[in-house]
């Protein structure tokens, strides 16, 4: 009886030593940017009104627009700065420009960076999207944190998909209906 159950252990540490092998090919923070699947950006021009770019954000759902500015990366505007900087100012989006209320000279990255760039890069800088250049300074992509958190989570889909909604809190009452 006794060999059976040591069969079975060293089986199941067999089976785990697989496993964590191939999560560390799998997934790693040196990974490059490209290795995610990022959605192509937003990208627009100066002189673009805000009217124009709304609608663009709405048409593809995405949360930010890239502007360049003469074919190299000028500015960002997020969905934050639309909500503090436009919501409610009575402004004529038709006539308002992009250039105007953009973060000018974002923080950004090429797409041959590790991923590790980006999450330091958002930690440090308090962002949830950064772009990415080409080696002109042209505004190619856009990574967020969503895109990175779907990438790791691809090769922890159960343990992610089974966390409660704040991990760190006791459920003081059920979830749901």
């Amino acid at each position: 009886m006794a060999s059976e159950f040591d069969d079975e252990m060293d089986r199941m540490d067999e089976l785990e030593k697989e496993v964590d092998h191939e999560l560390s090919e799998a997934v790693s923070l040196n990974d490059p940017l490209s290795s995610l699947n990022l959605s192509n950006p937003i990208v627009l021009n100066v002189g673009n009104s805000l009217a124009s770019m709304i609608e663009e954000m709405q048409n593809k759902s995405m949360g930010c627009v890239l502007v360049n500015n003469d074919g190299r990366l000028s500015g960002i505007i997020t969905e934050r700065d639309i909500l503090l900087n436009i919501t409610g100012k009575g402004l004529d989006l038709e006539k308002e420009t992009v250039e105007n209320f953009m973060t000018k000279s974002p923080e950004s990255l090429k797409i041959d960076d590790p991923v590790a760039f980006a999450l330091n890069k958002m930690y440090v800088g308090g962002f949830r999207h950064v772009p990415i250049t080409d080696d002109s300074g042209s505004a190619v992509g856009l990574v967020s944190v969503v895109d990175i958190v779907r990438h790791i989570s691809s090769f922890f889909s159960q343990e992610v998909l089974n966390l409660p909604p704040n991990p760190q809190r006791a459920f003081e009452t059920p979830e749901g209906g």
